[in-house]
């Protein structure tokens, strides 16, 4: 991925924050003109593209006054998207119980959330113009690799991009299956059925010993 700017999301702002929290308080203009600026930078650019930075700038608000509101660009995200929960906080809670078990733990959470609807509406609407919008898919793809991809990748053993990639392509499938082509009876099948069914593949490319190269190849 192409990034103009650093994300310096990852920056430590807390002496200027703890500063400015008192006249911050009654900021609720700023808070949506952050949320504002950051909803059409992530339509714009993408989510690794639209940098915290950036968006304080649109809004016209100083970078620290982002983390304030919101700590983390994927709260952000979700915020600005009106979602239920925020994926990437969901996934992590998930990966900390171990890699045991993961694949059906990851399918149940998964189904727990997007089952929500309409309140992941927005989401569901990006993965619909994905396909043919490449401001969607930039946002869409974006928020999936580097907040929910490349945390999976941090816990299983190499080739892990490749392991968490097949994880993300089995529950992006399921997504687009059961909430927007609405296959039966995929769609109205229980989500503990789909766990079952799906966990033990999922856990096989999470913790399974990679293939061995094709000799012929």
């Amino acid at each position: 991925m192409t990034v103009d700017e650093p994300d310096e999301m990852a920056e430590q702002h807390e002496p200027d924050t703890v500063a400015r929290r008192g006249r911050w308080r009654t900021g609720e203009r700023s808070r949506r003109r952050i949320l504002d600026a950051a909803r059409a930078l992530f339509a714009e650019r993408g989510y690794d593209r639209a940098t915290v930075r950036r968006i304080a700038a649109t809004a016209q608000v100083d970078p620290a006054m982002v983390y304030y509101f919101f700590e983390t660009k994927s709260r952000l995200f979700t915020e600005a998207l009106a979602l239920p929960v925020n994926p990437a906080e969901e996934v992590a809670a998930e990966l900390s119980g171990g890699v045991d078990g993961l694949g059906e733990r990851i399918v149940r959470h998964f189904l727990d959330v997007w089952d929500r609807a309409p309140t992941v509406e927005p989401m569901l609407a990006l993965l619909r113009s994905a396909p043919t919008d490449e401001r969607s898919a930039a946002m869409f793809t974006g928020y999936i690799e580097q907040e929910i991809i490349a945390r999976i990748a941090t816990v299983v053993p190499e080739p892990a991009r490749l392991r968490a990639e097949l994880v993300g392509s089995h529950l992006m499938g399921l997504l687009l299956a059961r909430h927007v082509l609405r296959i039966e009876p995929l769609a109205s099948t229980s989500p503990d059925t789909v766990a079952t069914w799906m966990g033990p593949t999922l856990q096989r490319y999470l913790t399974d010993p990679a293939p061995a190269p094709d000799p012929t190849a």
